[in-house]
């Protein structure tokens, strides 16, 4: 093995997808990443601008990697802040252990700082090594859910709200935003308008459906292999926890897996009596300058909106 002096960190070198594609994310991983998935997750514009790669080489040996996508929150003061959000960091399993990742992560901090943005987003399961580097960087966390089955069966018992078919428009983001600026306020992701919003919740790498659920409700559920996966969705609050039941129950009745992710406390009581499994999370965030410190510490006592789709 090579001294750690041989290693360098790279910014989007060109040639080098081969090298650092799907084939190398799932030998890191454990698990299987397509080209579609390397393309959306990692090559795919959003507004405009182009994810960035940060590839540790030693020799001319790729060891470690990880994605700054761009990305927009609003706080409840109604202020447009641009962040980064981390993605795909990994190191090969045999390079572990030297520092590597904590190196590439301060690199990501650094990159982030100069290109203008108020913090670093890591979204983490609690015992992720990703979130325990962020921490020592003084990173602060909003307590989240990985919620998912086996453990529906029970939402599938006695009538459930009517779901259907749908057709997405411009007045469905525009209600959720809306909803997110009456009280109780709450901060989440920005999308300027309908085509960043599409961008990042309807033109996945995977066939998504709209659904009406209930009275109130419109759902965007991405059909990942065997999994629903509840990316999105909207709502009266009241009706909320019923069309979480009814799109489990739908998953269980043909047979499919359920799953969705959220910062709302409220969702992980409903996964609770539902009989939903509950894996605990954090969204991580970390100020790359010392000028945003404050600022950033302060998001951590904001009530958050981010669902799966929100956050890669």
């Amino acid at each position: 093995m090579s001294g750690d002096t041989e290693l360098r960190i790279l910014l989007d070198p060109p040639g080098m997808d081969a090298d650092i594609g799907a084939r190398f994310l799932t030998r890191c991983f454990g698990i299987r990443w397509t080209a579609a998935m390397y393309r959306w997750y990692l090559q795919r514009s959003f507004g405009g601008e182009a994810p960035e790669r940060l590839i540790m080489v030693d020799g001319g040996r790729v060891v470690a990697v990880i994605a700054l996508v761009f990305r927009l929150l609003r706080t409840p003061d109604d202020t447009v802040h641009r962040v980064s959000v981390l993605v795909a960091g990994a190191t090969l399993p045999g390079e572990r252990g030297r520092g590597c990742y904590a190196r590439i992560l301060q690199a990501a901090l650094a990159r982030s700082a100069l290109r203008g943005c108020t913090a670093a987003l890591g979204f983490v399961t609690a015992d992720n090594a990703t979130g325990r580097g962020l921490l020592r960087l003084g990173a602060v966390g909003v307590a989240s859910a990985y919620i998912a089955s086996p453990g529906v069966a029970r939402t599938h018992a006695g009538a459930t709200l009517r779901l259907w078919g749908a057709m997405t428009t411009d007045r469905w983001p525009a209600r959720a935003s809306a909803r997110l600026a009456s009280p109780p306020l709450q901060a989440g992701f920005h999308y300027p308008d309908f085509s960043a919003w599409a961008s990042q919740m309807l033109d996945r790498p995977h066939h998504v459906q709209p659904l009406r659920v209930g009275t109130t409700c419109r759902a965007l559920v991405e059909s990942v292999e065997e999994t629903d996966r509840l990316q999105w969705l909207d709502g009266d609050p009241r009706e909320r926890a019923a069309a979480i039941r009814a799109l489990a129950a739908h998953a269980h009745h043909r047979r499919r897996q359920f799953f969705m992710y959220s910062t709302r406390c409220e969702d992980l009581a409903t996964a609770h009596r539902l009989g939903l499994l509950a894996r605990p999370g954090c969204m991580m965030m970390v100020a790359p300058e010392a000028r945003h410190e404050a600022t950033v510490r302060n998001w951590a006592a904001l009530s958050w909106d981010v669902q799966s789709g929100d956050r890669m």
